[in-house]
């Protein structure tokens, strides 16, 4: 008992003395914490910001620094203000360290910051730089004297330099920078030293495993190309890094296009030649097998019927497995969901390899998601054209539910005006609003005026000059201003025209013309001044109805021949020919070509019907056909073609449509391996053979009656124009091209009248226009054009 009570005894004591201690601990701590309040405010305390310095700053005005501060003068002191204030100070990028001090008078505070400036640069040097100019250095760096100085901006500004001299071929470029001190001024000079080293060219690119798509195949599809004879001017051969990379990723693509799924890249290997000057590129490929599409199932929400979704793709009408072509049915799949509201629809392709039986067995599940509204559609980027000119090409309107279709046919729409270099739809969705989407339409203005200018000699025509001026977007508002000019020795000729394609707004297009002409043909001059208005207006998405109304005079004069001939009015007899003709024209269009201008898919199809009386001297109906068909074929070829067929005649049986109105070919626009307007119908003119002055000139029957031999034209005309362009020098814009023509201009056109030819020829895409330089050579000789080859030089399209 005596011992149970000791030991109770002293645990009691032990407790009394921790208990003691904690006391003493804890009244020392609150003093510690006191202390500390003492030299350092909290929000507890109440304070009210009396005073507010700033010091330090040398360039940087107080009230700049001082509209970044969230502490106030009058209100509450805080510590969290005071760090927000630090780092927002710091964020501005003009100094390198922030401080605040604290003066503490009763309730009230005074504060200071004090901040240390960045210096700025005074200057900016290159050392080492001799094949690029420092301009462009420092263009491309985006750096400028007496900025603030900043690392972070200096990095980019060196990256950004490392990437031109890789453009441009310097591939081994080495930059180095170095900052001094400028004690005058406190600001620094920025130093870049620059080792170009030699240009580095890809001298040959190697794949080694391919056995079933060639090296040809492969090389003509990626960016990176081998250096050749014209790499100095079209920048072919250079190797720069980020382009290899995405080659590596279409070889890969390429493969999977005709079904080798499992193919393998190796990493390629890349070797620069001691001298440093040349890259040869060793890629290995393991192909792998070909598989074949299996078996096409769809999953999710199904809204349309298997057999309307198994009619919608293509992959399914294929043997080989595409990849290409499963991302077409993919997107085609999208867009018909997409016409139901649903914009975000995913449809995703849930593939499965049979490595047994070589397939890829394919399911299309669908997630519709949830319907959508077009919200706000703004037009950005549009700097010339105003907004109404993009607007008025959507088939999409705010607060309709979302139509995929429409959508892409809006995009279309903007990009076949040709005023853009660019158009994408940019899309977003309110936070607060996930059934709106927003569409931003951004622009990149391209420039729509052109020049072209054309010159040649014939020994018809003499020296020509042509000129064409054109403003396809005149003041913004997508109206179009044209003049043109045609001189030469025998012939010049003079035009002005304007078209408002929504006049007042509407959908009625409006235009004019004033034109004036004079040519001295072989037997005979002609003298043309009028003018015309066209009134149209369109009959769906692609088609448009348009009446031209005509009215000019024509004046035919008689012309020597030779020293004792003039025209032969028996057989041009110029006063039927001669007077004021009024006309109407009805013209129907169909336009699907992707753009207006250089249309590499699509068609274009026209057909005019020309009435000629109305109170006019002049009598006749004139009628036209045409049909152009563009496609990309492989490789980036484009096959053009145009078909053409005209036809004039009289109103009666008794009177011949006017001789200057009837057809002739030949030349850079019709058949290019003949002379100007020497395929057609020719007459013998029995004045000019039986001439004395003719008759002494060409003693020989064949050689006077070829002399004598008019191009006289026909009353139908057949024209048909092939080509296949293709990229030369893509770099430079140059492009080959390869053609075959064929056509007749006679009354009655028959199979075994008709002239083809052949030819070649290199465009060079200028600032000014396609330059073409074209040799013709004729299938079929002509005995009024017999060159066995036909050269033309001349400016702007074909077709």
């Amino acid at each position: 008992m005596g011992a149970l009570f000791s030991l109770v005894l002293c645990l009691l004591l032990v407790s009394s003395l921790a208990l003691a201690q904690s006391k003493k601990n804890n009244r020392g701590s609150r003093s510690k914490s006191v202390a500390a309040q003492e030299a350092k405010p909290s929000r507890s305390t109440g304070l009210i910001v009396k005073k507010i310095e700033i010091s330090g700053q040398r360039k940087i005005e107080k009230d700049a620094i001082e509209a970044r501060l969230k502490t106030k003068v009058g209100g509450p002191y805080s510590e969290e203000l005071i760090k927000e204030d630090i780092v927002s100070i710091f964020k501005t990028g003009f100094f390198y360290d922030v401080q605040v001090n604290r003066q503490i008078s009763g309730s009230q505070v005074d504060l200071t910051y004090n901040v240390v400036e960045r210096p700025s640069i005074s200057e900016i040097v290159f050392e080492g730089n001799e094949e690029l100019k420092s301009d462009e250095l420092l263009e491309a760096s985006s750096l400028k004297a007496y900025e603030i100085l900043s690392m972070a901006k200096l990095r980019d500004g060196i990256e950004k330099m490392q990437k031109l001299y890789e453009d441009k071929g310097f591939f081994l470029a080495k930059i180095e920078m170095n900052i001094e001190d400028v004690k005058k001024d406190e600001n620094v000079k920025v130093t870049f030293k620059i080792l170009e080293n030699d240009k580095v060219k890809v001298k040959k690119i190697t794949f080694l495993g391919n056995n079933k798509l060639k090296d040809g195949y492969l090389k003509s599809r990626i960016a990176t190309t081998e250096g050749g004879f014209f790499s100095a001017l079209s920048g072919s051969g250079a190797y720069k890094q980020d382009v290899f990379d995405r080659d590596a990723q279409m070889l890969r693509y390429l493969y999977f296009n005709e079904g080798y799924v499992n193919v393998k890249i190796d990493r390629p290997q890349v070797y620069v030649t001691p001298d440093r000057k040349s890259i040869y590129i060793t890629i290995r490929i393991d192909e792998g097998e070909q598989f074949d599409v299996g078996d096409i199932d769809f999953a999710g929400d199904i809204l349309f019927p298997r057999d309307e979704l198994s009619e919608a793709i293509a992959i399914n009408k294929r043997k080989i497995f595409s990849y290409e072509v499963l991302q077409k049915d993919l997107s085609d799949l999208q867009a018909k969901y997409g016409d139901l509201g649903y914009a975000f629809a995913n449809v995703i392709p849930r593939t499965r390899i049979n490595d047994k039986e070589r397939k890829v067995d394919i399911t299309f599940e669908f997630d519709k998601g949830n319907k959508v509204y077009f919200g706000a559609i703004n037009v950005v980027g549009n700097s010339k054209s105003r907004d109404k000119v993009v607007r008025r090409e959507l088939r999409i309107r705010e607060g309709e539910l979302y139509n995929e279709t429409r959508r892409r046919q809006s995009l279309e729409n903007i990009q076949r005006l040709g005023f853009f270099d660019e158009v994408n739809f940019k899309t977003s969705t309110p936070p607060d609003k996930p059934d709106i989407l927003n569409i931003d339409i951004v622009v990149k203005e391209r420039n729509t005026g052109s020049i072209q200018l054309g010159a040649g000699y014939g020994s018809v025509t003499g020296f020509t000059l042509q000129g064409q001026v054109n403003q396809s977007n005149f003041l913004g508002k997508g109206q179009k201003l044209g003049a043109g000019l045609n001189v030469s020795s025998d012939a010049s000729s003079y035009n002005l025209n304007f078209t408002e394609p929504y006049f007042n707004d509407t959908e009625w297009s409006v235009g004019g013309s004033i034109y004036q002409s004079l040519s001295n043909r072989y037997d005979y001059s002609e003298k043309k001044l009028g003018g015309a208005v066209t009134l149209g207006h369109p009959l769906g998405d692609n088609l448009s109805a348009s009446i031209r109304v005509k009215d000019d005079t024509t004046v035919l004069d008689p012309v020597r021949i030779n020293d004792s001939l003039t025209t032969d009015t028996d057989l041009f007899p110029l006063s039927t020919a001669s007077g004021e003709t009024r006309s109407v024209t009805g013209i129907l269009e169909y336009d699907k070509r992707n753009d207006r201008f250089s249309p590499t898919k699509g068609v274009y199809a026209s057909t005019s019907l020309e009435y000629a009386a109305f109170g006019g001297q002049i009598n006749y109906t004139k009628g036209n056909a045409t049909g152009r068909y563009f496609n990309k074929l492989f490789w980036d070829v484009v096959w053009r073609n145009n078909l053409s067929y005209s036809f004039i005649s009289s109103h009666d049986n008794d009177n011949d449509p006017p001789f200057n109105e009837l057809f002739l070919l030949g030349g850079p626009y019709s058949l290019r391996g003949y002379r100007f307007f020497r395929v057609g119908k020719q007459v013998i003119s029995n004045k000019i053979y039986n001439d004395a002055t003719t008759v002494a000139k060409y003693p020989n029957a064949d050689d006077r009656r070829r002399y004598a031999t008019r191009p006289f034209g026909g009353r139908q005309q057949l024209l048909y124009q092939m080509e296949f362009e293709f990229p030369l020098i893509a770099e430079a814009g140059i492009k080959g091209v390869t053609f075959y023509d064929a056509g007749q201009a006679e009354d009655e056109i028959a199979d075994s009248s008709i002239y083809s030819d052949i030819g070649f020829g290199f465009r060079w895409f200028s600032p000014i226009g396609p330059l073409r330089f074209e040799w013709g050579f004729p299938l079929r000789k002509a005995e009024s054009s017999p060159d066995s080859v036909v050269f033309e030089f001349s400016i702007g399209s074909p077709f």
